[in-house]
């Protein structure tokens, strides 16, 4: 039979874990040997593996943790209970455990321990210990496999353990929680550091330009070697001016078609030849005596050419657009109901 050393310091504070099958005796044995080893300051206490991740365990509460030590040894460890382990010790606390493993390939069917060594290992690290160590892997004897068969609930205890016989061992592994605290905050200085310098390399390093001739002296490009002698030449007004190819016009240079150069905006002709009237509605006797007359004369000109022509040839910034179509100097008279106020008083 696997046999634990309980060892513990003045102060600390142990917790045992097993089966609520454990052996009471071996228990109480235990708690009194290691109560000796803390004294009065320290404690001692119990919890069945069944409920350790349920169970209401302070965080940060224990140094040390012996789990699994005491007879009958045939649980095995389930990540949340690890976990718990975690959470549970102080930090840098210690996680004692024993556990049975395979020693090799073993089916779930016949045997509910499948997991060796190293996947133990493997699963302590995942949790967040560090600092595993195996200290021990013991081959269970026959009469030890018996009563694991007996706590596993088989029935026939003399086939399972001839089945089983050299197949299982039990590993004792020691493992530590971490120095720090799970989700404890850190600051970390990712300053470089600055070398010492004297005053005079800093003053030094801040003034002075070092150059690539023997002398030490930086060369200057030369402003004026960069400029031809066209550069240098000072333009005449008459370059300067703009071209004016607008075509002569009775003395007078008329603005082109589709004119961009703003001449269009400056050709103003007589408002008195531009005169239409409008005539767009008579009276039932044909007659009407009230013209009004209409200077459709634009403030700008269009450039479009088709203004007298009606809204389908007119473009869409025309100023004539809602007017009929028109020929320059035609008189067009408004009648009918324009020469009649919308409002009786």
């Amino acid at each position: 039979m696997v046999v634990a050393n309980f060892e513990a310091s003045q102060g600390e504070s142990v917790l045992f874990v097993s089966p609520a099958s454990v052996n009471q005796d071996a228990l109480v044995k235990a708690k009194n040997t290691t109560g000796d080893q803390v004294g009065a300051s320290g404690k001692t206490a119990f919890e069945a593996m069944e409920r350790v991740a349920e169970a209401p365990l302070s965080k940060s509460s224990y140094n040390k943790i012996y789990s699994n030590a005491i007879p009958p040894i045939n649980s095995v460890h389930t990540p949340q209970v690890l976990s718990r382990f975690l959470s549970t010790l102080i930090a840098n606390g210690t996680l004692v455990l024993f556990e049975p493993v395979a020693l090799e390939d073993l089916d779930a069917s016949l045997c509910p321990v499948t997991r060796k060594e190293a996947d133990l290992v493997s699963l302590l690290k995942l949790t967040g210990f560090v600092d595993v160590n195996v200290t021990s892997v013991e081959p269970v004897s026959d009469a030890d496999l018996a009563e694991f068969v007996k706590a596993w609930g088989a029935v026939r205890v003399e086939q399972g353990v001839g089945a089983l016989s050299g197949k299982l061992g039990v590993a004792r592994i020691e493992v530590k929680k971490p120095a720090y605290e799970v989700g404890q905050k850190m600051t970390l200085n990712f300053r470089k550091k600055k070398t010492a310098e004297t005053p005079a390399a800093t003053k030094k390093s801040v003034w002075t330009v070092s150059g690539n001739d023997d002398n030490g002296e930086d060369e200057l490009e030369d402003e004026d070697a960069l400029l031809d002698d066209d550069d240098l030449v000072k333009p005449s007004k008459e370059s300067l001016a703009r071209p004016d190819d607008c075509e002569m016009v009775d003395g007078r240079r008329k603005a082109c078609k589709n004119c961009t150069c703003g001449r269009a905006g400056m050709d103003v002709e007589d408002e008195s030849d531009n005169v239409v009237s409008l005539d767009l509605m008579e009276d039932d006797d044909n007659t009407s005596d009230d013209v009004v007359d209409v200077d459709p004369t634009p403030k700008e000109v269009g450039g479009c050419g088709s203004c007298a022509l009606g809204d389908a040839f007119r473009c869409s910034t025309c100023p004539y657009l809602g007017m009929p179509a028109f020929n320059p100097g035609e008189k067009i008279t408004l009648g009918g109901m324009f020469e009649k106020d919308d409002i009786d008083i």
